[in-house]
């Protein structure tokens, strides 16, 4: 009768430990002739040559892969824009969660933007401005519709004034949409 063997030398620490410390490969019906400690020493150092091998530029250079990504930006920003408008309407809860998680996080943001906007308005309301015309129009606003500053308040081509005759209503979405451009039409009619 066979004795059964219960313990095994490890061919790289040498210890001799139970066959419990050593994985057992099915398709040679065998135990490993390396303990369990020293395989998961030898792939953990293998993992860590590959990675470093397989470092990205990016990584290796973050200024210059920053540099990289901004010239693709602007040569092909308009199929990017493009893109992510559409990725945003496809996906509009998910840039809610987003955009309300990014709220939470970074109060001071959102108030130092939207105290930046209340003073560009107030800058670019004249002292002959209606003031009760506008209020008007903002209370009469439909449900569904914004206030849009027909010419925008700060814009690259032009800026408008924040006047009665510079405010329309149009669909959320649209207005949205629309962001501060002005069209070709505005530019020329200006």
């Amino acid at each position: 009768m066979k004795e059964t063997i219960e313990t095994q030398v490890c061919t790289k620490c040498g210890l001799e430990k139970p066959l419990s410390e050593y994985y057992f490969r099915n398709d040679q019906q065998k135990y490993l002739r390396r303990c369990k400690e020293c395989t998961k020493k030898k792939q953990s150092a293998y993992y860590k040559e590959q990675t470093n091998k397989g470092t990205s530029t990016w990584q290796r250079n973050p200024e210059q892969h920053r540099i990289s990504c901004r010239k693709h930006y602007l040569k092909n920003a308009k199929e990017l824009n493009e893109k992510w408008r559409k990725w945003r309407n496809e996906n509009i809860e998910q840039e809610k969660k987003r955009n309300k998680k990014y709220a939470q996080k970074n109060p001071d943001v959102v108030r130092k933007k939207a105290a930046k906007r209340r003073a560009n308005k107030k800058s670019q309301t004249p002292a002959w401005a209606d003031l009760k015309k506008i209020a008007q129009i903002y209370k009469d606003c439909p449900p569904g519709y914004h206030i849009d500053h027909i010419f925008p308040l700060k814009s690259p081509i032009m800026c408008g004034l924040h006047v009665e005759n510079n405010l329309q209503y149009l669909p959320a979405k649209e207005n949205i949409s629309k962001g501060n451009r002005v069209s070709l039409e505005q530019q020329l009619n200006g």
